[in-house]
């Protein structure tokens, strides 16, 4: 039996930058939090499906409204974030969540959201 191999070292420019990455995420996060609270009720219902991967189509079914009304929502979402992809508000979306304290989880949120 051999030992495993040692993990390859990482070149001084990768380390810099998730050193320097590591440091810029809470300011980020808080950031997103910002950017999110500009949102109303419903584009926030839209931007979690969004999140969870749906489509317009579904996301439209699930709340009872046209796909029209959700790319209007989903416009605005983009807008309101600033965000010019559905990738960049993917990564806004994970700095938010990050950035919450650690005792939140999704069902506590909901149900803050239901009272």
């Amino acid at each position: 039996m051999t030992a495993p191999l040692p993990p390859p070292a990482l070149p001084p420019q990768v380390g810099s930058l998730l050193r320097s990455d590591a440091t810029a995420a809470p300011k980020r996060g808080r950031d997103a939090l910002a950017r999110l609270s500009r949102l109303s009720t419903r584009e926030i219902d839209v931007l979690g499906l969004l999140a969870l991967g749906k489509t317009s189509k579904v996301i439209a079914y699930e709340l009872s409204i046209s796909a029209k009304t959700v790319e209007i929502h989903r416009a605005r979402i983009m807008a309101k974030m600033g965000c010019g992809g559905l990738v960049e508000l993917g990564r806004l979306w994970e700095a938010a969540v990050a950035a919450l304290p650690t005792s939140l989880d999704a069902t506590t949120l909901e149900n803050d959201r239901l009272d």
